[in-house]
Parts: structure tokens; C-alpha cells; sequence
């Protein structure tokens, strides 16, 4: 691992240990993989979670598909995680520049994107975080309201 890399990973880990309260979820018919430079994990009480109120009230539809927590990328299911890595990848990526900095900066942008719509649900969808993200995706199909 080059020195330059090793440095991003140590400073975006106390980012990625946010994800640990998250992995009892995963221990039930969970589905573990380390790819990409993260660690990408599904299973059904994770599917759960990201169909729960705060990711529907946030994102409208039926939640998430998948959420990226530093390193961490969390998905419904196999499906959801193909769908969306490319995505989820950005936020890997925006937390290896941003580190420990990235949670407050990707508020900070949810809020300010929020403010100026004058919509909660803007909080999301036209954050500049997600936008990069969405940019990312290459035509994929990452999208939360599409999700069933």
C-alpha cells in the first residue's frame, strides 16, 4: 500500500468506525466483501435498516438502496449493492479526502442545499456530495425512489 493511501485510509477510519454499531446487523445470513477499496456488506437486517423511517423521511420512496459509512458500504441485497457501487464508491472516495472532516462537511452541504430549495428533501437529492455521487454512477440505476 503506498504511503500516500495509507495515510487517507488512517485518516477517513474514524469515519468508518461509525459503521460498527451497524455490524451485528450483518452477522445473520450477512454477506461480507472487501472491494474497491471498502468493505461492502448485505444482509436482511440490513436491508431493514436502510428501508427504515429516516432513510424513506430523507429520501422519499422506500429508502435507501445502500449507504456508504467511511469504508463501509452497507446494501439491501447483492442486487441493490451492483446497482449502486459505483456510487457508494464516490462517498468512499469524498470520505478519503475529507476524513474525520467528511461527516460535518456532508451535513453542512445537506443543510445549505436544503436552505436554499427551501425543502427538507433537498437535504439529499441536492446536496453536492450526492450530486457527485450521482455523477459517478455512469447510468446505473442507484436511484432510491425506484426502489420497491
Amino acid at each position: 500500500m503506498p504511503l500516500a493511501l495509507g495515510f487517507r485510509v488512517l485518516w477517513a477510519l474514524p469515519v468508518s468506525v461509525l459503521a460498527l454499531p451497524l455490524l451485528p446487523l450483518a452477522l445473520w445470513r450477512g454477506h461480507w466483501r472487501a472491494t474497491g477499496g471498502a468493505l461492502e456488506i448485505t444482509s436482511p437486517a440490513l436491508s431493514w435498516f436502510l428501508r427504515g423511517v429516516w432513510f424513506r423521511w430523507l429520501a422519499g420512496g422506500n429508502g435507501f438502496a445502500a449507504a456508504t459509512i467511511g469504508q463501509v458500504i452497507i446494501a439491501r441485497d447483492a442486487d441493490c449493492l451492483t446497482r449502486c457501487r459505483a456510487h457508494e464508491l464516490a462517498h468512499v472516495r469524498q470520505c478519503l479526502r475529507w476524513g474525520p472532516l467528511f461527516p460535518f462537511a456532508y451535513i453542512a452541504a445537506g443543510l445549505y442545499a436544503a436552505w436554499r430549495a427551501r425543502a427538507f428533501q433537498a437535504y439529499y437529492w441536492d446536496n453536492a456530495f450526492e450530486r457527485e455521487a450521482r455523477a459517478a454512477e455512469e447510468g446505473s440505476q442507484c436511484e432510491a425512489r425506484s426502489l420497491s
